[in-house]
């Protein structure tokens, strides 16, 4: 996972414990707030349950924004392009995503990511030719069996050449219906979403799985907007926030909760 800066979340550690004793109402008066939007279909890290968002990215801005640093949070999901869209006009404080370049000039970004998933492959336990699949390292290994990936994965495009034969199903969970039917030989990707699809699939005790390390990491960083007042001083509270979450394996356990 992430590499955690010890000596800050420690220092934090140290002196919270000071702090809460000279203002102990600080966090319970303040009327902060943000408004954080959301890829309202993005399993397991954001998505809309029962007309609430949840999902790993959203109980970890819960944890820290909301229990840590006192903000009063409202989570609001939309389609991933107009989530960004809304944040840009203004109209929305926070995502939790990638810090591309394009993003960057409307949103600062932590350092470190909250979240980080590594590609992985996956592919059923009794799978005659698991041998062989147990022998891929690089993308070129892939090409003697059949791999399923799910429409609209930014994450493929980036990272799989071409000459590679990939059946689309419709979303992850569809993937790897055809992996446990006997469809499709392998999945390589988002390795925490996957063992989400799985979990709800009931496969966990069908499917292996392994690190693959094929392209990039999926990371995802807490973003505010640049005009967001004092944003600067924000994020800096939030580094030592995240690492003294790290430390104490919040993240984690929340993670955890999803698999």
């Amino acid at each position: 996972m992430t590499k955690i800066s010890r000596r800050n979340a420690l220092a934090m550690i140290g002196t919270a414990g000071l702090a809460a004793s000279l203002a102990p109402s600080f966090v319970l008066a303040s009327n902060k707030s943000m408004i954080c939007n959301w890829n309202r279909n993005f399993p397991p890290y954001s998505m809309e349950r029962n007309g609430k968002m949840t999902g790993i990215l959203v109980e970890c801005v819960n944890e820290l924004l909301g229990k840590r640093m006192g903000y009063t949070l409202e989570h609001r999901g939309y389609n991933w392009p107009k989530a960004q869209d809304l944040v840009r006009a203004g109209k929305g404080d926070t995502l939790c995503t990638n810090p591309t370049k394009a993003r960057k000039q409307y949103m600062l970004f932590s350092e470190e990511p909250m979240v980080e998933s590594l590609p992985s492959i996956f592919c059923l336990a009794d799978n005659p030719r698991i041998n062989e699949i147990n022998q891929v390292l690089t993308l070129g290994d892939l090409k003697d069996f059949r791999q399923v990936d799910y429409a609209g994965n930014g994450w493929a495009r980036q990272t799989f050449p071409p000459y590679l034969r990939i059946a689309q199903a419709p979303d992850l969970f569809e993937a790897f219906k055809m992996i446990a039917q006997g469809k499709a030989d392998v999945f390589v990707g988002n390795g925490l979403a996957a063992m989400y699809a799985i979990k709800v699939l009931g496969l966990k005790n069908r499917i292996h799985a392994r690190e693959l390390p094929v392209g990039e990491p999926s990371t995802f960083h807490f973003g505010l907007r640049r005009d967001y007042p004092d944003a600067k001083k924000i994020m800096d509270e939030f580094a030592g926030t995240l690492d003294e979450a790290q430390l104490e394996n919040a993240t984690r356990e929340i993670i955890l909760h999803y698999l």
